[in-house]
């Protein structure tokens, strides 16, 4: 099977399960009080739009480098925009971290910012990987929430990002915030 070419106005799911080699679990959509289909909305001349913010923080295994179907499918649907940081730190989970926010000046986790082209499709399939979001046991052991990053240039934004969600009693913190310093 040959890898079929991907821009981005070609499914993800094509991709994905070419990566995976296996079929994928559909999603259902949410669906709001209006009936309409997404995550958040604005209001722009008096028309209710949907929309789901497109930039995604990641600290590990999902970072540029990283011979991994699903950082090559983040690199193949999302434009890197450069190095950020957020508050938090980083534990060794296994072979991977987790983020845990805190609120202390000085615990920093470093990691790249990208931008998706297609964040409802491409969000779906990350969730699929890091097992949180509807239809998994809870807790699940990752949550995507939005959080406030601070670019390079120091611009702050808002973006999504998995923070770990099961205990770090036990676990080595990674005390750089690097995940590829460890």
């Amino acid at each position: 099977m040959q890898r079929p070419v991907i821009d981005h106005k070609t499914n993800i799911a094509a991709t994905v399960a070419w990566e995976r080699s296996r079929s994928l679990r559909s999603a259902r959509p949410v669906h709001d009080a209006a009936g309409l289909v997404g995550v958040g909305s604005i209001v722009v001349r008096g028309y209710r739009r949907l929309m789901t913010p497109d930039l995604l923080f990641v600290y590990g295994t999902l970072m540029r480098g990283f011979d991994h179907p699903m950082a090559r499918l983040l690199a193949g649907h999302a434009d890197f925009l450069g190095e950020a940081t957020c508050r938090g730190r980083l534990f060794l989970i296994k072979h991977y971290p987790g983020l845990m926010l805190s609120d202390a000046g000085g615990d920093l986790v470093h990691g790249e910012l990208f931008r998706m082209r297609v964040p409802d499709e491409l969000l779906r399939e990350l969730d699929m990987y890091e097992a949180c979001g509807e239809g998994f046991p809870e807790p699940t052991e990752y949550l995507r929430e939005l959080i406030e990053v601070r670019r390079a240039d120091g611009v702050t934004e808002q973006a999504w990002t998995y923070l770990y969600n099961w205990p770090v009693t036990d676990l080595p913190r990674i005390e750089s915030g690097r995940f590829l310093d460890h």
